[in-house]
């Protein structure tokens, strides 16, 4: 499994041209490009077009079709304003002559202000304390183990707070959180840092709706897939310390689910938010022939 250096090159991505870059997919047992990828590059693409003392606050996008591992991703950066206080970017993300993702960017140079936050949840349990998600897994030997994997576990350490046992299929509030850090000091840029928490907060917020509909669900005929995935960026970020990563889920119907979440340093600072919207839909069953 590829470590953080090969990852950081991954999403740093090559410039094309004036707003152009490509991006390429890392290898992960995944049958379509994940998510988080498509954010992290979007960002970093972004972030390539804007004065350095500016840094994302905010990114809105939707993912409009499955991307493939086997070819490119070109990234169009469009450039709609360069205001005084703030700049705003739009980006496509194409394979061969189809958008698969579309998000836009808004950049500030920091700035002092009026300042609050809601707390972290009470009684978190410091990720020492935790076992890695990937180690438990093996120890359980769950069905599911693999999916921790998907992502780069060499690069990445995730720590549960409430782990749901895949061997044990029982419903469970719609509220999860997990640990996370990056192995390794990064030494980069506050883009670089940006583009890896948009890296992992894909992960997890889908499932956060599921966890209520166990053992109900039928998961050979359940659908699934992101729609859309929000970002706010509240101050800096660094992803090789812990950040608690808190969701919930709201509310589901009408075929699609929506969660919500919050990152965390350990000292209780909340440094970004997240918001998606996702496909949950059961497929109909095929009539049985007589």
């Amino acid at each position: 499994m590829f470590e953080i250096e090969e990852l950081v090159n991954n999403l740093t991505l090559q410039a094309l041209g004036e707003g152009q870059f490509r991006g390429l997919s890392l290898e992960l047992p995944l049958p379509r490009v994940f998510g988080g990828q498509v954010l992290a590059q979007a960002v970093s693409a972004a972030s390539q077009t804007v004065a350095t003392e500016r840094v994302a606050h905010s990114l809105h996008g939707y993912f409009l079709r499955p991307g493939s591992i086997k070819h490119e991703i070109i990234y169009e950066v469009e450039t709609v304003r360069d205001g005084a206080s703030f700049t705003t970017r739009r980006v496509s993300a194409r394979q061969k002559k189809h958008t698969i993702f579309s998000a836009t960017l808004s950049f500030q140079a920091l700035e002092q202000g009026l300042e609050h936050q809601m707390d972290m949840p009470a009684d978190v349990p410091m990720p020492e304390t935790l076992e890695n998600d990937l180690e438990r897994a093996e120890r359980l030997q769950s069905r599911y183990r693999h999916l921790r994997a998907r992502l780069p576990s060499a690069a990445i350490d995730f720590r549960s707070v409430n782990p749901r046992d895949e061997n044990k299929v029982v419903a469970m509030a719609p509220e999860q959180g997990y640990w996370v850090k990056f192995n390794e000091t990064i030494d980069a840029g506050a883009y670089v840092h940006q583009s890896l928490l948009a890296y992992i907060s894909d992960l997890s917020l889908m499932s956060t709706g599921i966890r209520p509909h166990y053992p109900d669900i039928d998961m050979k005929r359940f659908q699934g897939a992101s729609l859309d995935h929000s970002l706010w960026f509240h101050s800096d970020i660094r992803v090789d310390d812990w950040l608690y990563y808190h969701m919930d889920s709201p509310r589901a119907g009408h075929g699609r689910n929506f969660s919500r979440g919050s990152f965390y340093t350990r000292q209780g600072v909340l440094v970004a938010s997240s918001a998606q919207e996702g496909l949950m839909r059961l497929r109909q069953r095929r009539p049985t022939q007589s």
